[in-house]
């Protein structure tokens, strides 16, 4: 079941993360039959037509995925030329560990407040069971912490950017009724000094936004109390 949810978001992922990442405005349908019911210039929410996510009793959280950046490695190893400097894969996969990690805890803590939503992770056939599946993708890191002996500092007036890619999921059909992105730059503009803490910090603002909104559309949805009290 996983396998299949994780192939369905990647199918999403190449029809809609680029109109995140250009001018070009969202479709009005996706392939899989969802409609785009709001959009600016940095999102969109698509929903399934006969989504009735009201009627969903227990929840669950997927494993966060996270990707960078189309060629963003390469572009920024051509801008240091040092050895000592430059992103290895290494570096690339803990870094995504890491942050996959921490947006699965955003989304976690977020329907953990109270009232709690009632959060499983195993289910039985028939069981009414909604899957949030958060998804980081444009991944876009100016002065990433690397994983070097080098001394040098790097120094930037933004930590990077990123798009959440997220999907509500019928655990048992493995349709998508929700699918939504949203794009944000770390807005500080002080020059700082760039390391693991400083990118972090601003991964977490961005991550506390996303993570709440949610919470407060399903609330919205399902009233006030999410235990059903």
């Amino acid at each position: 079941m996983k396998n299949a949810i994780i192939g369905a978001s990647m199918l999403g992922l190449i029809s809609l993360v680029g109109c995140a990442s250009t001018s070009t405005p969202p479709p009005a349908t996706t392939p899989d039959g969802l409609e785009l019911v709001r959009s600016d210039k940095h999102s969109a929410v698509y929903m399934k037509p006969d989504a009735q996510l009201d009627s969903y009793a227990q929840f669950g959280i997927v494993p966060c995925q996270v990707a960078f950046r189309k060629n963003w490695q390469r572009d920024y190893n051509s801008a240091h030329r040092s050895s000592s400097q430059q992103v290895k894969q290494r570096d690339i996969d803990r870094i995504k560990t890491e942050l996959g990690e921490e947006c699965t805890t955003f989304f976690t803590n977020a329907l953990s407040e109270a009232p709690a939503y009632d959060l499983v992770t195993e289910w039985q056939e028939g069981e009414a069971v909604l899957l949030v599946f958060p998804n980081i993708v444009n991944l876009d890191i100016t002065s990433p912490d690397l994983q070097s002996p080098s001394m040098s500092r790097s120094y930037s007036a933004s930590a990077g950017s990123m798009t959440m890619y997220l999907e509500l999921i019928d655990a048992e059909t493995s349709d998508v009724l929700v699918r939504a992105y949203d794009s944000k730059s770390d807005p500080d503009t002080m020059v700082n000094y760039a390391n693991k803490i400083t990118n972090r910090q601003a991964a977490d603002r961005m991550l506390k936004d996303w993570s709440s909104r949610l919470r407060a559309a399903l609330d919205a949805v399902l009233g006030t109390s999410a235990d059903g009290s």
